[in-house]
């Protein structure tokens, strides 16, 4: 019965495991950030903060300050919420590089690092997944509108059955393209793990999917923004695991006030894995100073996910917040 039991845990941390990481899983951590997850996972091609360090490195070329950001998942922690891995802790930072001049920012672009924390729990077995990363962005020679990005994610995976333990890690390349077609609109794409590395966890051997994540923002007006991602659009991830081919995500965003924003978000819906859908709502509010040491400004978000079918045993609402600070 024990190795009966020892057999199960091995198979269901190796099943996860690529999930998470492997054929049918986020791919490499841009799925953390209380705003982005708000809207739908619907950011790589809005990408105006410091979120995008992981979402789409290319961003960070517009980058005129530095930002900070922690997020955190509020319920359901360290356990497998559903086909997508939802983040307990996200951290990332961006700093934009300037050569003794504030105006220069634009010809060095910005780096950026991030660590980034998943976990589950089936009460005989653990599986925790750590990543670390750095990224990097900067405008193309010559232009305003396009920029482009990079960044190297490193992963951590811890895992325990009854009995025994093990790690490995893989380290990941990806790659990221922002081009401001004109001012209402502008349009990105996300490469994801482009060299492919491998891993093997409790005999189970896996790779991370390249995947392709094209996206679509458009700006009505200075407060209001509606974005569409599309994820796996070269369908990589059909027969190797869930298929998440031509997923897709809807995200909307509205400041009724300098201060106060609402957000609106649809998450692979349509998907062929229902338990990856989610609806999300989502609150931002945003402060001009920080303990009256202006220039400091912070942001407080707060999000709410409802999944339809979320695993069995799961509770089918997440609800996340996060700080921004930008100084």
């Amino acid at each position: 019965m024990k190795r009966l039991a020892g057999v199960k845990a091995v198979f269901i941390l190796g099943v996860l495991a690529g999930i998470v990481v492997g054929s049918a899983g986020p791919g490499w951590g841009a799925e953390g950030g209380t705003r982005p997850l708000s809207m739908g996972g619907a950011f790589v091609a809005l990408a105006d903060d410091v979120h995008s360090v992981t979402w789409n490195p290319a961003g960070m070329a517009w980058q005129e300050d530095s930002e900070v950001t922690f997020s955190a998942v509020l319920n359901n922690r360290d356990q497998y919420i559903s086909g997508d891995f939802i983040s307990d802790d996200y951290i990332a930072a961006v700093v934009p590089l300037k050569a003794g001049w504030r105006d220069n920012f634009h010809s060095w672009g910005a780096a950026g690092v991030y660590f980034h924390n998943s976990g589950m729990d089936t009460g005989s077995s653990q599986l925790n997944v750590y990543q670390p990363g750095v990224s990097y962005g900067c405008k193309f020679p010559g232009s305003e509108t396009m920029a482009w990005g990079a960044s190297l994610s490193y992963y951590m995976m811890d895992g325990e059955i009854p009995g025994a333990s093990e790690t490995e890690d893989a380290l990941s390349v990806n790659l990221g393209y922002l081009w401001y077609v004109w001012p209402q609109m502008s349009v990105g794409f996300l490469w994801e793990n482009v060299n492919e590395p491998s891993y093997t966890l409790f005999g189970n051997s896996a790779r991370l999917v390249r995947v392709l994540r094209p996206g679509v923002a458009y700006y009505f007006d200075e407060e209001t923004v509606v974005t569409l991602d599309m994820y796996d659009a070269t369908g990589n991830t059909r027969g190797r695991g869930a298929d998440f081919s031509q997923d897709l995500r809807m995200g909307f965003e509205h400041y009724w006030t300098d201060w106060l924003a609402t957000r609106l978000g649809l998450h692979n819906f349509f998907s062929a894995v229902e338990t990856s859908t989610y609806v999300s709502f989502g609150i931002g509010l945003e402060r001009s100073d920080y303990m009256g040491m202006t220039p400091i400004h912070y942001y407080l978000d707060y999000s709410v996910m409802y999944w339809p079918d979320a695993v069995s045993g799961m509770q089918n609402v997440t609800h996340q917040v996060g700080v921004t600070f930008r100084f």
